[in-house]
């Protein structure tokens, strides 16, 4: 009995290694609701959304924060609000230099 408790415990960690966590709403008993994260398989828009948004964190540091990532199909597509059209042209090239990387599309990027 132990020996398959064992394997069953090895077998879902070793599945939840490809995986990533996404919030989702559930409602509660009650008033009001709760987000929790609820593992799902990753893939490789995730795995690059995940590298684009590191790559842009580590080149624009904390003017990184208004910029949002979404990958479609290998396109990343950026968002949000930056100071300055050198901070809007360092947030495209570190994803554009992302390895993976097909397109970007910035018009969603805007300087304020």
């Amino acid at each position: 009995m132990q020996i398959r408790l064992i394997a069953s415990i090895a077998l879902v960690s070793a599945s939840l290694v490809a995986c990533t966590t996404r919030p989702v709403v559930v409602n509660t008993p009650g008033p009001g609701t709760t987000t929790i994260q609820m593992p799902v398989p990753a893939t490789p828009d995730i795995a690059l959304t995940n590298a684009v948004t590191a790559s842009i964190q580590s080149s624009l540091g904390s003017d990184a924060a208004g910029v949002s990532v979404r990958v479609e199909d290998g396109t990343v597509y950026l968002s949000g609000h930056v100071a300055t059209s050198a901070l809007r042209d360092k947030a495209i090239a570190a994803a554009q230099g992302t390895a993976g990387v097909k397109a970007v599309v910035a018009t969603g990027l805007a300087v304020t």
